[in-house]
């Protein structure tokens, strides 16, 4: 899990001074509204006071320290065993997951009185395990969207003989559309019968989809109106999410960013 330690200071100190400290949602992105917690919920100041030890102590780790994650891990597990509530069940999901094993922090979690009853958590566990099955090596999972009266499937584009890059996004996430110059670039430069880009309209009303879709320039094909059915089918939390699959249907990659993008691509492609 190398340079998580970087992400993690950097994104998550930024969260936290922001209005956002409230919402348990994914480091990479833009997410859903989250559900209510049967938990007393913590008001916005009370979140800041209850992390802000926490995350003195992680910005005190280095990005280049080879021990980096485990630090983040035993600070944060010494701040969720002291902090039953709204603060420890954040942590839960937007650090320990990224800096721990899945199936050991599931189990913890389970074996917890008060983490096992938190709605937050149990929503970020479902992701988890959906990410687990819809990772790098597995097959793509289908599902369809609906608009005006035409029905688009995944499987029309996934699996066909082309590597497929897909992007959930939305027309309302910045970060969704700071990725849009980088598709937009590896869509020009390597479509044809190898390659294709399918954009994925998750969460987002059609028309202020095909808004962005003009004013941004996008010529790739897209999904409109699939609101929750991709996100629930690959366990996406935050978007954008850009996910690379293999002409076979196989996922090659997940949380694609950046360079990333078309260093991978252009790998895959033999250019």
């Amino acid at each position: 899990m190398s340079h998580i330690t970087q992400k993690i200071q950097k994104k998550i100190m930024k969260k936290l001074l922001s209005t956002l400290a409230l919402v348990a949602i994914t480091i990479v992105g833009c997410a859903q509204s989250p559900k209510t917690d049967n938990a007393k919920q913590m008001t916005q100041e009370q979140m800041k006071e209850a992390l802000a030890p926490l995350f003195e102590n992680l910005q005190k780790i280095s990005d280049d320290d080879p021990e980096g994650d485990a630090k983040v891990k035993e600070a944060s597990l010494k701040f969720i065993k002291e902090n039953k509530n709204e603060a420890g069940a954040y942590v839960i999901c937007n650090v320990l997951g990224y800096v721990m094993d899945k199936e050991e922090l599931i189990k913890m979690i389970d074996a917890d009185e008060y983490f096992n009853k938190s709605e937050k958590i149990a929503k970020t566990k479902e992701a988890w395990l959906l990410q687990a099955k819809t990772g790098a090596g597995k097959m793509f999972v289908d599902f369809e969207a609906e608009y005006n009266g035409k029905t688009t499937k995944l499987s029309d584009y996934v699996g066909k003989g082309k590597y497929v890059l897909v992007d959930f996004w939305a027309s309302w996430c910045g970060p969704c559309k700071r990725e849009i110059p980088n598709l937009i670039n590896v869509y020009n430069k390597y479509k044809g019968d190898k390659f294709e880009v399918l954009g994925v309209a998750t969460w987002d009303k059609p028309d202020d989809t095909l808004k962005a879709i003009e004013q941004l320039g996008i010529t790739y094909p897209q999904m409109l109106n699939a609101q929750k059915a991709g996100s629930d089918a690959y366990g996406i939390q935050g978007i954008p999410e850009i996910i690379l699959f293999a002409p076979d249907g196989t996922i090659v990659a997940r949380g694609l960013r950046g360079e990333a993008i078309e260093k991978l691509v252009k790998e895959k492609l033999g250019k």
